[in-house]
């Protein structure tokens, strides 16, 4: 049966995300060194922790980034460094179209509140194709759990068992499927067309 809701994970789906190339850009604006600034936010947990809601303000999450790099970021900072690192793929945003024609479409990722409130400069091409976007640190806490699914689809107001969901982690598709979603592990184009095709799309 044709789900009536197909949701997409963000990164290294519907773009290229490249954190080694976020990390120098944020070298170069900061001084600080690329294996520095990983250890402050992404190998200390900070990161995890703000897509898991600990961080509801993106000021406050900006300021404590900052903080923990020991450099004052401003936002165009934070948003050129993220921006840089993130490459659309054009061939999955126009299916990601297409779907969109025989179907409800929506983002879910990993995400905190900056990237909620900066999406239109990030990443533009999203604006013409999703209406809906949800990110983690909503729902308090992340993908795989399950529970963050559970959350999404009481936000969107559907049931689990009319949903698709979309991610290129294997352990993320476990926990939309716990949650009684459909899923597909992303490593494709190619690969994906086969199941979108068999669940009735034209594409």
């Amino acid at each position: 049966m044709k789900p009536a809701v197909v949701i997409f994970d963000m990164d290294d789906v519907l773009c290229r995300y490249d954190l080694g190339k976020r990390l120098r850009v944020l070298s170069r604006i900061t001084g600080k060194m690329p294996r520095d600034i990983r250890a402050a936010i992404w190998d200390s947990g900070f990161e995890d922790a703000a897509d898991a809601g600990g961080y509801e303000d993106p000021d406050h999450y900006l300021e404590e980034f900052g903080r923990r790099i020991g450099h004052a970021l401003t936002r165009e900072d934070w948003v050129t460094a993220r921006r840089e690192a993130m490459t659309p793929w054009p061939d999955m945003l126009a299916l990601a179209r297409r779907i969109g024609e025989q179907a409800r479409t929506a983002i879910y990722t990993n995400n905190g509140p900056l990237t909620k409130s900066s999406i239109g400069a990030l990443f533009p091409e999203l604006a013409g194709i999703f209406s809906e976007h949800y990110y983690s640190f909503e729902f308090g806490t992340k993908k795989p759990d399950p529970e963050s699914f559970r959350k999404l689809m009481q936000k969107m107001g559907t049931d689990p068992a009319h949903c698709w969901f979309i991610d290129d982690k294997r352990s993320n598709v476990t926990g939309a499927r716990l949650a009684g979603l459909g899923a597909h592990h992303f490593r494709s184009r190619e690969k994906l067309l086969p199941d979108i095709q068999e669940l009735g799309f034209e594409t």
